[in-house]
């Protein structure tokens, strides 16, 4: 290597030298500036924080809230100020610190009704705060209490074995609704509060005094996490005692036991009923159907599977013609499994619905493993009364309901 180029690399390390220097020194001065801008930001010493109020949940009520937190590490902890609505209301409390973790625990009343937006400061002896803490919660007031309505009550009777029962109306759950109260008065003429849920549709009432009155107002929780429960006004409502007359024979062909056919299949097993009209999916052993021989007794039957077609709409009824009134048609089941869909139905005219249309187009229906349907007629009508089904069954397996017998009541409340 010649004595120029040694020369040369010499210069170029000393101009890097240089420049190296020159960055550090400008980092150096920059540092400087910025500890000179922090000293001015915290004048008077280093910013101090105290604990804050940790592992809050605010329950919702009925303009208040309730506000849960804990108190942890920080023992200097002499208060804490809890704002809502902007900030312009605010509840001040003292903290006494333990040496343990601490809970706070406190109704905060009279808040308007909505979502509230809380901010939570705790504060030292000295006046240092905590970093805030924001917390959301639901107030609930008269606008959500006025969108409540009272649980209904389908129908409600002492029968003549002095048990005195009620069918509760159905109610949409999202309202928050979870029970119904009721008051009675017993045979001892003690007064009863009962609480009843409203998973529960029918209800028995515990040794009511007969021909007496209840009073009943429904519960709900709009959330939750609610710590008040609002309630409908009372209605009174009272219960009728009645009797029921048998008037089957006047009103009812072939209801049994024992069922009679029209016709048979050669096997002696599949018929066609006497004086009940019978649709033809019902008819699906090869045109028979709706009656069916078991050790000898007849009884109404609908069945599908183990080789019989599936039954789609299928009908068992008669039509008659009834006086206004209350009535009640009760059947004895023999034999039934589960699955398909299966009614007991009343509808005014020469048929009963279709199975997607009993809710919407009888008079009355009920499940028909129920074994019971009430219906009332304000006037004299044509009405036909039976069973309604759809069954399905595959080689193997099936859907059946074997009917024994059949009861029509007249039903008169005193």
């Amino acid at each position: 290597m010649n004595i120029k180029m040694k020369n040369n690399i010499k210069k170029l390390n000393k101009e890097l030298l240089f420049a190296t220097l020159a960055i550090l020194l400008v980092g150096i001065i920059s540092s400087c500036a910025k500890m000179d801008d922090y000293k001015k930001f915290t004048k008077g010493g280093e910013i101090s924080y105290t604990g804050k109020l940790d592992s809050i949940k605010i329950n919702s009520g009925r303009y208040r809230v309730l506000l849960n937190g804990l108190f942890l590490a920080d023992p200097k902890v002499k208060k804490c100020v809890i704002y809502w609505n902007n900030k312009v209301d605010s509840l001040v409390l003292p903290v006494t610190r333990t040496d343990k973790v601490d809970t706070l625990k406190i109704f905060i009343n009279n808040i308007t009704e909505g979502v509230q937006n809380f901010v939570i400061y705790t504060y030292d002896a000295a006046g240092n705060k905590s970093i805030p803490v924001y917390k959301t919660g639901r107030v609930y007031g008269d606008r959500y209490q006025s969108t409540l309505s009272n649980r209904g009550i389908n129908s409600a009777f002492t029968n003549e074995s002095g048990v005195s029962t009620i069918e509760w109306g159905g109610m949409d759950r999202v309202s928050g609704v979870f029970a119904t109260e009721m008051v009675y008065t017993d045979n001892a003429n003690a007064e009863k509060t009962v609480r009843i849920p409203i998973d529960v549709n029918n209800y028995t009432i515990p040794n009511f005094k007969e021909k007496g009155t209840i009073k009943f107002r429904t519960l709900f929780l709009p959330d939750s996490l609610s710590v008040d429960t609002f309630y409908t006004a009372y209605e009174n409502m009272y219960i009728p005692k009645f009797s029921k007359v048998d008037i089957t024979s006047t009103y009812l062909k072939n209801v049994g036991p024992n069922v009679t056919y029209s016709s048979i299949n050669s096997a002696n097993r599949w018929g066609i009923l006497n004086d009940w009209i019978t649709s033809t999916s019902v008819k699906n052993a090869s045109g028979f159907g709706g009656y069916e021989k078991r050790s000898n007794v007849g009884f109404i039957s609908l069945e599908a599977g183990w080789g019989l077609p599936n039954v789609t709409d299928g009908k068992i009824y008669q039509t008659i013609n009834l006086p206004a009134g209350s009535y009640r048609m009760e059947i004895v089941m023999n034999d039934f499994n589960a699955g398909g869909s299966r009614y007991m139905s009343v509808a005014e005219g020469t048929t009963i619905p279709n199975v997607a249309s009993i809710t919407s187009s009888s008079i009355a229906f009920s499940n028909l493993e129920s074994k019971t349907l009430n219906f009332n007629l304000d006037q004299a009508k044509q009405v036909s009364l039976g069973f309604a089904a759809t069954l399905t069954g595959t080689s193997s397996t099936g859907m059946y309901a074997k009917i024994a017998s059949v009861k029509l009541y007249k039903i008169t409340y005193l």
